[in-house]
């Protein structure tokens, strides 16, 4: 067993937060970024098996085919941004490790269900399932972690939990065609859902931080507002908080932009530029790992850094990075050189990734304790239902309408040809025009960078009014006992 001395845990509630960062948060770090590799690894092993899931599904290669497979991805992130809510009201009242168990073993089954489809229908309800579990997990763990590591130290622990992300859709992406060509594309579902259920076991033999143990205020009266639990006022004020809004509407822009490549960056390599697709994964699997490290690693390091002195770097940082971001987009999606591409691919993203850790730190330090899964809850859910539970759908309608040489015709149309966004077809399919449909994620950036550069001035007030009231009283009676 860990020892848990050094931790402030449910069952110890005499501190605050030590003094240096305790060996059990680290461990418990360790844990929660594993599981969160799993997670992503989980969701993006489905984009790199298309071409293999379109030739053997039923219902999956028709002139709606791009269209149905982005909306794979809308399914599963409608489950996750309807369910994220109720994670949230959930995590703030009872138990969070036992939900998070709960949360990764339905996601591991739900992995391990997209093996055994066999038509379109039960893709879906797969993907479905995977989103009410990722939901619970996203919401949950992010406050744990709040809870085990000090404000200023927030955006590079955040960003390097985040780091996860892309490097297990980078694994996904790597991992995908190879197990597919040696075993098989089920069996790929069935190894990377596995270890899930494994995961989900040691979860339980965690012990839980108490809310807001980092903040640096006695466990007393942490222990009174964790008690007292959440009005419909903490709700309403929580919509009006400025750095919030900002920081969920600058993420969602973000969100659209990022989902969308995620999803057809694979096709556009394989169908538009015609690259092997096992070079093409590898390649891109490369430049995924090489811009999340250095994108998330830079982007938290220099947020922390500059807020010690300007609290607003948190939204300046991301915001400046977001603008930098568009013009690798556009060279990346019009080059025909891969070297190019890929470079393209791997500055933009990078500049994409700098933002992860810098906003949920802000989210962070302008919520109590008591409220932080409700808000990442609700962040999670806005930054997909505005954002990449329509950009996929999107973006693989518009290839498939300006695939269509009457399209094309258009003056939108005979724009894009100008540019060198032209239809391409492979054999047996319909024609395509994957450049124009990823061209929609360039005034998401430029949207999302303006945002956020917007919401910088709100912050330095809204941080101090969150300590001011976790330091006071509760203003209103105990709710009944937490699970």
């Amino acid at each position: 067993m860990v020892p848990n001395a050094d931790l402030a845990t449910r069952d110890e509630r005499s501190t605050g937060i030590s003094r240096s960062i305790p060996r059990l948060a680290l461990f418990t770090f360790a844990v929660l970024f594993v599981i969160h590799l799993l997670d992503y690894l989980d969701r993006n092993i489905l984009t790199s098996l298309q071409p293999q899931i379109r030739e053997s599904v039923g219902g999956m290669n028709g002139g709606d085919a791009n269209a149905r497979w982005g909306m794979l991805a809308t399914v599963f992130l409608v489950s996750f941004s309807l369910f994220s809510p109720v994670m949230g009201w959930l995590g703030d009242r009872y138990r969070r490790m036992w939900l998070l168990a709960a949360g990764v073993a339905v996601w591991s089954l739900a992995t391990i269900g997209s093996g055994l489809a066999r038509d379109f229908s039960h893709l879906v309800l797969a993907r479905s399932l995977l989103g009410i579990g990722e939901a619970t997990y996203g919401v949950i763990a992010t406050t744990i972690l709040c809870d085990l590591f000090r404000a200023d130290l927030r955006s590079r622990v955040m960003s390097a939990f985040y780091l996860a992300m892309p490097l297990g859709s980078a694994m996904g992406i790597v991992l995908g065609p190879i197990i597919a060509k040696n075993y098989g594309w089920h069996n790929a579902f069935f190894l990377v859902g596995a270890p899930g259920l494994i995961a989900a076991l040691l979860v339980l033999f965690l012990p839980e931080p108490i809310r807001g143990a980092s903040e640096g205020v006695d466990a007393r009266r942490l222990k009174e507002q964790e008690d007292a639990g959440t009005t419909r006022e903490d709700y309403i004020d929580l919509m009006v908080n400025s750095s919030y809004t900002y920081s969920v509407f600058g993420m969602a822009v973000y969100t659209f932009a990022i989902g969308g490549l995620l999803v057809w960056i694979p096709a556009y390599l394989f169908n538009t530029r015609s690259m092997d697709q096992e070079r093409a994964t590898q390649y891109l699997g490369v430049a995924t790992l090489a811009a999340s490290i250095i994108g998330m690693t830079t982007g938290g390091w220099l947020a922390d850094k500059l807020a010690k002195t300007r609290p607003g770097a948190l939204f300046i940082v991301p915001g400046l990075a977001m603008l930098c971001s568009i013009p690798f987009v556009i060279i990346a999606l019009l080059s025909r050189s891969e070297p190019v591409i890929f470079g393209c691919i791997f500055a933009a993203e990078a500049l994409m990734f700098v933002n992860t850790g810098p906003c949920m730190a802000i989210i962070a330090n302008v919520v109590q304790p008591n409220l932080r899964a409700a808000a990442f809850a609700i962040s999670y859910a806005a930054a997909h239902f505005l954002g990449d539970i329509w950009s996929p759908l999107l973006i693989g309608k518009a290839a498939d309408l300006f695939g269509q040489p009457d399209t094309m015709k258009s003056s939108i149309g005979q724009l894009l040809a100008a540019i060198g966004a032209l239809p391409t077809q492979k054999a047996g399919q319909h024609p395509e025009n994957i450049v124009a449909g990823l061209l929609l994620v360039v005034p998401a950036l430029l949207l999302s960078g303006v945002v956020f550069l917007a919401g910088a001035r709100h912050l330095p007030r809204e941080m101090a009014l969150m300590k001011a009231k976790l330091k006071a009283p509760p203003a209103h009676p105990a709710s009944p006992p937490l699970g």
